[in-house]
């Protein structure tokens, strides 16, 4: 997760966070059933955002999806009236505006039994490799899971 979407959680959306999991660190994880691929891995996640902010890379891949990751959001709160047009007014300017100081990582760390009840299971043709493992927390409050970030 960025500070950013981060912080428009705990303000427009009443502290709940909505995340695309995985139970694997990293992407080199080997197992002969399951892979972990670099664009689900949080270690290759969040050493890219990290990288992209420290170089100041304002055509950064993963900042750019990360702004419309955050738009995206905002429609489907719109459409689900949970914010107000002007709440998702509000936050579209905030993903376009902020700095890329803004998109700073954070590592979450979700215990699994925290997870369980707010749990959704990727369709298959939604993963990043069929044979990953990957699943979505909705909803999921700040009081279900820790914040880390690394720094160099």
């Amino acid at each position: 997760m960025t500070q950013v979407a981060y912080s428009i959680n705990v303000k427009y959306y009443g502290g709940l966070h909505y995340m695309w999991c995985t139970p694997y660190f990293g992407a080199d994880y080997k197992s002969p059933h399951f892979t972990v691929p670099p664009s689900s891995s949080p270690l290759e996640i969040y050493s890219t955002l990290e990288n992209e902010v420290i170089g100041g890379d304002l055509h950064g891949d993963k900042i750019n999806l990360n702004r419309m990751g955050i738009r995206k959001g905002a429609d489907h709160m719109l459409a689900e009236r949970r914010i107000t047009a002007e709440e998702h007014s509000d936050i579209h300017a905030i993903s376009k505006l902020s700095p890329l100081s803004a998109f700073r990582p954070l590592l979450c760390v979700i215990p699994r039994v925290e997870a369980v009840k707010y749990y959704r299971k990727v369709p298959v043709a939604d993963m990043a490799n069929p044979l990953s493992y990957e699943y979505i927390v909705a909803d999921l409050p700040q009081s279900a899971f820790d914040l880390i970030r690394i720094s160099r």
